[in-house]
């Protein structure tokens, strides 16, 4: 029995028994600094430039409209958020972040609208905030969407291979991965596209192994486009110097729009079937199989 005769003393030994009762109580009954939303470390997700993991994925508010990465196999490049801790009138610090071009590692964040490269024999795992998945194959130029929250997130596929699992979006939002031959269209499903080239020919394949995807082909030939571009800009230049009225403009930019859209190619491809662009009908194949995206984490 420890005997302290010292009244001050006694006042801080009690004072210490008692946080220390606080803190034996607060972990027996599991209590958690993240639990309660405190962060033993900083008010950042990582820690450090080497993107230590503190907690959690989107965990904090202002952090959701984010691409992460979760896994990388090989050699993955992108522009991603670096911290940097920089002192502020010599008196406090201050943590600022950057969007840099570098090599993307597990954790990394991404900046949306960016192209994101992979080399040979790697891969690289994406997760978005709400669950949904993206994987690039090996050779892949991808790049993201520009908001990963927008209502309407599209992403476009200049070479390689990419998978997709998303998540069904509410209010009907749509996730499309585009390139120069299609529009591949989802809500919620899982798909993967690849670009391949035989002859010099480029072509898109479209595998769905959950849900479907609405393809648009883009069929339409550069002299139509031109064509269309011009007889848009006339009719614009014609309201505006009020040759025509607006019901007018209307009614002919409507028609000039449904001409367009008669000579798009519109498919839609249901699981476990798939389409090689510009070659026949959707055809049945094997889920099972041809399944690169599949990996170990």
């Amino acid at each position: 029995m420890i005997m302290i005769k010292n009244i001050k003393l006694q006042f801080l030994f009690s004072l210490f028994l008692f946080f220390l009762l606080l803190v034996v109580t607060a972990s027996a009954n599991g209590y958690s600094p993240l639990k309660y939303g405190i962060d033993p470390h900083d008010s950042l997700l990582f820690d450090g430039e080497n993107n230590v993991r503190t907690e959690t994925f989107y965990s904090k508010s202002g952090e959701d409209c984010v691409y992460r990465v979760t896994y990388v196999k090989g050699t993955a490049t992108g522009k991603i958020r670096k911290m940097q801790v920089i002192d502020v009138c010599g008196i406090r610090k201050d943590t600022i972040y950057e969007y840099q071009n570098g090599a993307i590692e597990k954790y990394s964040v991404i900046k949306g609208g960016e192209q994101v490269k992979t080399g040979p024999e790697s891969t690289a795992k994406i997760e978005l905030s709400d669950g949904s998945e993206i994987i690039l194959g090996p050779n892949t130029n991808y790049t993201l969407p520009e908001n990963v929250c927008d209502n309407l997130r599209t992403g476009f596929l200049d070479c390689g291979s990419v998978w997709t699992k998303v998540k069904k979006m509410i209010g009907g939002g749509k996730f499309e991965v585009t390139t120069e031959r299609a529009v591949h269209g989802v809500r919620g499903t899982e798909f993967t596209v690849e670009i391949i080239e035989e002859n010099g020919i480029k072509y898109d394949i479209i595998k769905v192994y959950e849900g479907s995807v609405e393809v648009i082909l883009k069929n339409i030939d550069d002299k139509s486009y031109e064509n269309y571009t011009d007889e848009q800009d006339k009719l614009t230049e014609d309201f505006k110097s009020g040759k025509i009225t607006w019901e007018e403009f209307s009614a002919k930019l409507e028609e000039m729009s449904q001409r367009a859209l008669r000579k798009l190619t519109i498919i839609e491809i249901k699981a476990g079937y798939f389409l090689k662009t510009d070659v026949g009908d959707p055809s049945p194949f094997n889920t099972s199989e041809d399944t690169w995206f599949k990996i170990n984490e």
